[in-house]
């Protein structure tokens, strides 16, 4: 795969979740920092043993990629993750061609979850597949800021109910909440 590649070793203390000890994420060209710590985050929170951190094209005929997802033994995508999207129409076409798959969208605040709700609504997307996933701007910036090709990340703590996460990212401790909007 081409792009550039960020090693991340994961350690988990929390006995119900279990990460990998190492994952590579790929860093494509139109991607930003913000996008690889979303997809990192994400991944910590949604972990299950099938998810993989790097997505891969929807086909040859349809060259469009997830940020993350996860796929069944026929190849087909049954989770399609998006990291900070911008293009609506994009995701709407992509979505016609996965009609069964789950969709989250993972943003870096509430204000643009609130806004990604309003685009799935204004390019009428099938309700009752998409979850918005949202962090604080805050987490988000920092951990842009620190991100390096290699890192590592112990996971203390998370819940769904309150949504609450804790954890260190390359020496730094970070205390915080998400949210997770459904459409």
């Amino acid at each position: 795969m081409k792009g550039f590649h960020y090693h991340v070793d994961l350690k988990s203390h929390d006995p119900t979740r279990q990460l990998p000890n190492h994952i590579e994420m790929i860093r494509h060209a139109w991607e930003e920092a913000i996008h690889l710590t979303l997809r990192l985050l994400s991944f910590a929170i949604l972990f299950e043993e099938d998810l993989k951190i790097n997505g891969r094209p929807l086909s040859d005929d349809a060259p469009y990629q997830p940020s993350f997802g996860k796929w069944n033994l026929q190849g087909q995508p049954e989770l399609w993750g998006e990291c900070q999207p911008e293009d609506f129409k994009r995701i709407k076409k992509v979505a016609t061609k996965t009609p069964a798959s789950e969709w989250v969208i993972s943003v870096s605040s509430e204000s643009m979850a609130t806004e990604a709700l309003a685009a799935l609504k204004r390019n009428k997307l099938r309700p009752g597949r998409f979850k918005v996933l949202y962090f604080e701007q805050e987490l988000v910036d920092e951990m842009s800021q620190h991100l390096n090709r290699k890192n590592s990340l112990t996971w203390i703590h998370g819940e769904s109910n309150p949504p609450v996460m804790q954890f260190d990212f390359n020496g730094l401790w970070f205390d915080s909440t998400f949210g997770i909007f459904e459409y």
